[in-house]
């Protein structure tokens, strides 16, 4: 057995954890600079708590202007206004997209020579230890939903000029220090709920199925486990108890989506949702059912492992038994959440979908077999009559 893990992101996990904020700010200097998400009516009591929490010792400059899948004009936007206040600490408080905002602006902060082109085309691989990126201003992520990971993730999705959402991996790219405070997932609607958390799911799902290192292996299972029993639960009633289990469910898959990998579902939901602006967890919804039915032989040992791991007293007959009946339960547990939808629901227009499979059938995704990926986006895109 061989495997690396590398987190080293430091972790502060507990309700009202976000009070610390202020003393953990001092330990890196007295000026601070916010990156959040564009503020709206729900959100805005949040914000307010955090800054009032800030005395009059931290001066600090607000970023509220990311939006979701993020541009690198934002970031540029964002890094304009940092350089102008040169802060001691950035602090990231949002969703994926803000996190991802403010790891990146952590490194380039003092770092203008690299650019959008050198960083999309080098810094590719999730598992490569790269040149060390200098002076990097220290950055703490404090996520607001139970989802993308990225407070302990070495990835920044970004979308490029050409509207496709791409992805920088980079060992600096690790948040410094992470807040995780359920209270602040509490105001959260159920559409970004069961989108984040699904989210989270894949990415639990897809690292165990891609990887046997065993840490991250047991943490995925557990991960999984925690989504299936507690998303349905916190979707009938928002309990803080269950808000908990989502976010350590979070946390799980993404210190394992960062040291073992994504899967097929992670570049075809990223290239939908380029090309639709569907969410990330619902674009991932789409691909899910299809992509769990045309794998269950290749991964059958994975999938009754998970099996046999979240529902202990239930006797299996063989390895197939066990295989369907998790990916039965999955679908289930989508069509329970309102997570099971058809791209139709979305009133994409069929150029848009000759589009989306135009462009997945001209590049190469290593994940899959060409025909099962083929099945796949017929499946998805309802293009049953195309072949690859």
């Amino acid at each position: 057995m061989e495997f690396i893990n590398y987190q080293p992101t430091k972790i502060i996990f507990g309700e009202n954890k976000i009070d610390l904020l202020e003393t953990l700010i001092l330990q890196y200097g007295k000026k601070a600079f916010i990156i959040g998400p564009i503020l709206c009516d729900a959100i805005i009591p949040l914000f307010s708590r955090i800054e009032n929490n800030l005395s009059n010792t931290v001066q600090f400059k607000t970023f509220y202007k990311v939006e979701s899948n993020p541009s690198i004009d934002t970031v540029d936007s964002a890094l304009t206004e940092i350089r102008k206040f040169q802060p001691d600490v950035i602090i990231g408080i949002g969703g994926g997209s803000v996190l991802d905002v403010s790891k990146i602006c952590s490194v380039l902060y003092n770092n203008p020579h690299y650019t959008w082109e050198y960083m999309f085309n080098t810094f590719s691989n999730f598992c490569h230890d790269y040149e060390e990126i200098n002076n990097k201003l220290p950055m703490i992520a404090i996520p607001t939903t139970s989802g993308t990971g990225s407070q302990c993730t070495q990835a920044c999705v970004l979308t490029d000029i050409d509207n496709l959402k791409k992805t920088i991996f980079h060992q600096n790219l690790y948040a410094t220090l992470t807040i995780l405070d359920p209270t602040l997932t509490l105001s959260l609607p159920k559409n970004i709920t069961r989108a984040t958390a699904f989210d989270a799911f894949s990415h639990c799902l897809e690292s165990f199925l891609r990887s046997d290192n065993p840490i991250c292996n047991l943490l995925a299972k557990e991960g999984i486990k925690k989504i299936i029993y507690n998303l349905p639960l916190v979707l009938t009633s928002n309990n803080i108890l269950y808000r908990k289990e989502l976010m350590l469910a979070d946390t799980f898959g993404g210190i394992s989506l960062s040291n073992c990998g994504a899967m097929l579902p992670h570049p075809l939901s990223e290239i939908i949702g380029s090309y639709t602006n569907i969410c990330h967890g619902e674009s991932l919804a789409l691909v899910y059912p299809s992509f769990l039915q045309n794998t269950s032989q290749k991964y059958s040992d994975k999938y009754a492992e998970l099996a046999e791991y979240i529902f202990p007293l239930k006797e299996f007959k063989d390895e197939t038994d066990a295989t369907n009946y998790f990916i039965k339960t999955i679908i289930t547990f989508m069509h329970e959440c309102d997570l099971k939808k058809e791209i139709s629901d979305y009133n994409v227009d069929k150029k848009t979908i000759d589009q989306i499979y135009n462009f997945i059938t001209t590049i190469h995704l290593p994940m899959e077999s060409t025909d099962t990926i083929n099945i796949i986006l017929n499946e998805i895109l309802h293009k049953k009559e195309n072949k690859i």
